[in-house]
């Protein structure tokens, strides 16, 4: 098996890890020679290769120096301190001249840990080459002119020169001057990206842009898009990820199928919005709508989520309330609309969770999501859109090792989105980089959101967007509240079940009558308003948690927040050793278990 040994002459290696333990110098990367000869036969690194087989495939290893991914058939693995890493990293010498800075030599530093630098000073700097932040370990930087390279960057640089006809006709040639010259690809500005040039057409690219794909799909849109370049016959496009002018003359994604649909390259080839396959040439794959029922006979079916007993559709009065009844898909309560109703239990689904399709694509995520309606003894998740605790239906990505999961309120969200709080459609905007968080109009909370581009200030985040409209309070036989929006301008009024002063940053129901009846959110919905009764989880394999209604005459006592339990469920958590604890809330039990709330 060939190997590295560290400290072998005339150059010797300390191991990044130990070097690490040992804080030396920051600017050191060499030391002196080490002589115990068993420091020297544990240290030694390994083709990772040789390795990979006692090892899961598909786990991705980062180099443990600059935490970018490791190349399983080049790189280095050391069994002593169980890492990996680059082989550049561990052979980078503390001084390098490359041709793509020639005016001086790039010295090999450290980066400084972020508790070390002045407040309000950056973090990383940024590779000139691929343009990724430099995290804690090794870089090659020139002081000078502000220059940086990751060793690997730095090492395996490709030609001065290159010839794609795809992107251009003429070879291109890399001008070796830091400038923020404009790129003809991504019609982007940016000093920390190497610039190849074509001299005879006045051509400029980023070379991050030279190998852009020509056909993509993203979640934006249903048809495939196709890099144009720079065309003169149209005006007024604007993207359809940021809805920010797209300039025509520079080169765009446009729809293969002639939809009026254009975006700029760098907002259609986000992470986020696209799964990084080139698609020219390869046939295009349709994904049906497929159903998730099985229909038995008129207005009768059987869905996947209840395959034992058929259910029928239930003809409602509209603004008729279901006393206590959950659909099992959106854990809303049955208000208003059509309902399937199982023909021998309880189970219940609105028609529209009924019809939703059993693969979709959200433009949230690049890959396509599957309706997932039951897990064993994991019946919560969390959603990354609205960020609560959920045990209805999700909308999973099961593409390698991505946890994306939507519930399905989160999921129905597409583009334009209307609600009844705001005159103007919503969208997803974002810019470069992916969606920027902002502080949403009503809870005042920075998540994921959608906002209104005619009224710049008007932000919605994915739980208040979702949040019911209506809603029924205390015995009326018809829902009377309803969610309003108000400018924050103090106190609005008192809540009528804790009797404590409304803001409307927190967001309240009220009715328009003259009752004149105000509630909090929360104090109406509960802190956990998408879990229900009646299921299930564990955690960490021991402890059991059981979802129970909290109906009774009496509300016992929460043993984290020391409270009576005021909202519609509990949580009931049995150990192996059969003490009972009782919680109000999913966050009293992250905190009477020493768990971070975002744990699940």
């Amino acid at each position: 098996m060939d190997s590295l040994n560290h400290f072998s002459p005339p150059t010797t290696f300390l191991c990044p890890r130990l070097r690490y333990k040992k804080q030396m110098d920051p600017e050191t990367y060499f030391i002196e020679k080490q002589t115990d000869p068993s420091l020297e036969e544990s240290h030694r690194l390994s083709f990772f290769d040789s390795v990979i087989s006692k090892l899961y495939s598909d786990i991705t290893y980062l180099c443990d120096v600059c935490s970018r991914k490791i190349n399983y058939f080049t790189d280095f693995w050391c069994d002593k301190c169980d890492q990996a890493y680059h082989k550049e990293c561990v052979e980078s010498p503390p001084e390098i001249k490359v041709p793509y800075h020639p005016k001086h030599p790039l010295q090999l530093l450290f980066s400084s840990p972020k508790s070390t630098l002045p407040v309000g000073s950056s973090h990383y700097n940024k590779c000139n080459c691929c343009g990724e932040n430099t995290h804690e370990g090794i870089y090659y930087s020139c002081s000078i002119c502000d220059f940086n390279l990751h060793p690997v960057c730095a090492i395996n640089l490709s030609s001065l020169s290159i010839n794609y006809p795809k992107r251009h006709e003429h070879t291109l040639t890399y001008f070796p001057r830091v400038n923020s010259l404009t790129c003809d690809v991504c019609a982007l500005g940016n000093d920390k990206h190497f610039i190849y040039v074509c001299y005879q057409c006045d051509f400029i690219v980023h070379n991050t842009c030279i190998y852009l794909p020509t056909t993509i799909r993203i979640s934006r849109h249903y048809h495939r898009l196709s890099f144009i370049a720079p065309i003169t016959n149209k005006n007024n496009w604007s993207c359809g990820v940021c809805h920010q002018r797209v300039d025509k003359n520079y080169g765009k994604y446009s729809c293969v199928k002639d939809c009026d649909y254009v975006v700029h390259s760098k907002c259609a080839t986000r992470e986020d919005l696209w799964d990084g396959k080139e698609l020219e040439g390869e046939p295009e794959v349709e994904y049906e709508d497929i159903k998730a029922f099985k229909e038995i006979r008129d207005r009768v079916i059987k869905h996947v989520s209840h395959p034992y007993h058929n259910m029928r559709l239930d003809k409602k009065e509209n603004g008729r309330v279901e006393v206590e009844k959950w659909c099992r898909a959106c854990i809303l309560p049955i208000y208003e609309g059509n309902i399937y109703s199982c023909m021998r239990c309880e189970f219940i689904l609105h028609e529209t969770c009924a019809h939703l399709p059993r693969k979709k694509w959200h433009p949230l995520h690049a890959h396509p999501l599957t309706l997932q309606v039951s897990r064993k003894f994991e019946c919560k998740f969390e959603c990354v859109a609205c960020e609560n605790h959920c045990c209805g239906f999700a909308y999973t990505c099961y593409e390698g090792d991505c946890s994306f999961q939507l519930d399905v309120r989160c999921a129905l969200v597409s583009e334009p989105f209307t609600h009844q709080l705001h005159p103007h459609p919503l969208f997803l905007t974002s810019g470069e980089g992916g969606i920027k968080l902002r502080r949403c109009s009503m809870c005042g909370k920075e998540k994921q959101h959608l906002s209104c581009i005619e009224c710049s200030n008007f932000v919605f985040c994915f739980r208040c967007a979702t949040l019911l409209y209506k809603v029924k309070y205390k015995h009326e036989e018809h829902y009377n509240l309803t969610l309003p929006y108000k400018e924050d301008t103090g106190g609005y009024n008192w809540c009528d079940i804790c009797e404590k002063e409304i803001y409307p940053h927190v967001g309240f129901y009220t009715c328009d009558s003259l009752s004149n009846i105000t509630v909090h959110i929360e104090c109406l919905l509960g802190v956990d308003p998408f879990m229900n009764h009646g299921q299930h989880f564990v955690i960490n394999g021991y402890l059991w948690v059981w979802i129970i209604p909290n109906d009774g005459l009496t509300r016992e006592i929460c043993v984290g927040c020391g409270n009576h339990c005021l909202y519609r469920i509990a949580y009931e958590a049995h150990s192996l050793n059969r003490k009972r604890l009782l919680l109000c809330s999913m966050e009293c039990l992250c905190s009477v278990l020493e768990l971070p709330y975002n744990y699940f």
